[in-house]
Formats: structure tokens, sequence, C-alpha cells
């Protein structure tokens, strides 16, 4: 439902995109950016409500993030299913934000956790190499944010499943308009309106994150540096199996508590 009033009384988001990361929310975000239909943050990720100290910039610092528009709001805030980083995540944003809509892209999760050793790996910090990654701090964090029955169960004790929009990120890349269609409808647009929107684009390379401001980079889980290209390790079949197995019941749970098959998922 689109929340009505001044914008200026507005307190917040009609929808919030809470991940995954590394499933597509960049390449949705310039989607809507561009779509004139709803108001985003200029530079994507508020994080809000991820900390104690995010919340104390104030209503007034998260009305501009948004041009104090008077076109529905959406955030984008994948480091909200960070549950293991940021617990106290879920109960802020139902707490200050208990009538948004979320919507949270899930893909095949061992490809996503070979993705985000990737995407850290080229930005931030060094990593072991993929058959040892695993078992390091960092490592299980990259894993963590793969479960996805894990990080959504305390959203699902605060809002109702018809709230929260489950998408499978092959359909997203698949069938582009009909996701449209039905996150449009989900956050109160008609679904008529978003029928000119084109398909995904490419997103989040180095340049781009470079050219984030200062206070969103104070905000990630981890540092982003400016880096020379380097070669990437890249992932054989026996450590995506390995991962597979790291997964697969949170996999299941996952399924049970969505309803959905996601049949083309490796796990």
């Amino acid at each position: 439902m689109i929340q009505t009033g001044e914008p200026g009384d507005k307190t917040a988001a009609d929808a919030i995109v809470i991940g995954a990361m590394r499933a597509g929310t960049t390449a949705l975000y310039r989607v809507f950016l561009e779509s004139g239909l709803v108001a985003v943050p200029e530079c994507k990720e508020t994080d809000f409500y991820l900390s104690k100290e995010n919340f104390a910039r104030g209503l007034g610092w998260y009305r501009k993030q948004f041009g104090n528009s008077d076109l529905p709001w959406v955030d984008f805030c994948p480091n909200y299913t960070k549950r293991d980083m940021f617990p106290g995540a879920p109960a802020r944003t139902y707490e200050n934000a208990p009538n948004s809509k979320l919507i949270f892209i899930a893909r095949d999760p061992v490809a996503r956790a070979e993705s985000q050793y990737k995407h850290t790996f080229m930005h931030s910090a060094s990593l072991a190499e993929p058959a040892d990654v695993f078992d390091t701090h960092e490592g299980e964090h990259i894993l963590m944010v793969s479960k996805y029955a894990y990080q959504l169960e305390p959203y699902f004790e605060y809002w109702s499943k018809d709230d929260i929009l489950i998408v499978d990120f092959n359909d997203l890349l698949a069938n582009s308009s009909s996701v449209f269609r039905r996150i449009a409808e989900h956050i109160g647009l008609a679904p008529s309106a978003v029928e000119h929107l084109s398909n995904l684009p490419e997103a989040n390379s180095g340049e781009e994150i470079r050219k984030m401001p200062r206070w969103w980079g104070q905000m990630r889980d981890t540092a982003v540096k400016t880096r020379k290209p380097v070669e990437v390790p890249e992932f054989d079949d026996r450590i995506r199996s390995n991962l597979a197995q790291k997964l697969k019941t949170d996999a299941s749970r996952f399924r049970e508590l969505t309803g959905k098959p996601f049949r083309s998922w490796s796990v």
C-alpha cells in the first residue's frame, strides 16, 4: 500500500528491497531509478535501519535520500539480510516501517556465494583461496548470506507472507517484464505502469563503487577500497559441490518457508 500524506510527513519507505546481496538488487535499482515511477535513494543503499548509529542520522536525513519526493519510496538495503552481522535490523525495520512492503530476490545460493566471494576479492579485502575460504570467518559470513531461510525467518515473524515478495533471480533475468509487474502490484502501482520498463542492465562495476559518497563506504560491512584490477580465483565443481552440501539444509527450509520450488538451483 502506497503511503499518503505530505512528503515532509513521511517516515518510512513504501517498499524495501532487503536482499539478497549479489542477486540483482543493483540492476533492479537502476531500472526503478530510470523509471520515473518511484523515488529511490540517490546512492542506492541507505542502510537506515541497519544499526542504531545509522538510524541516529534521523528522519530528515532519510527523507532527503528520496528527495522528499511525493512518489512512492523504494529503498534498497541488501545488508538487512546479513543477520549474522546485523541481528537487530529486522526488528528495527518493523518498529519504524511496519507498513513497508518487503522484496527479496533469491539467487541460487551456491552461485550467489561464489559471486560474493569474487566481488569481495575484487573490491575490498584479500581472501583465502576458494578451497580454503569457507573455513574462515569471512567465508562463514558469505555462507550465512546464502542461507535465506535463516536470513528471512525474523522478517516472517513480523510481516505476513503477503507482505514479503520473493522473486526468483532466474525469473528476473528471463522474464523481467512479468517480474516488474509483480513488483509493481506488490508496492501498490498499477502493473500496466511498468510495461515500458526494459530488461535488467549490468551493475556494480568497480568504477560505480568508487563514485559512491564517503558515508556509503563507512556503512559497509567490509571496507571499500580502490584497488588495481586483480585476477580473481575461480571456483571448480568440487568447491561448488562442497558449498551445496553446506547450504542444502537451509535451502530446503527456504522452500518450505516460501512454498516455491526453485527447480533451477544447484542445491
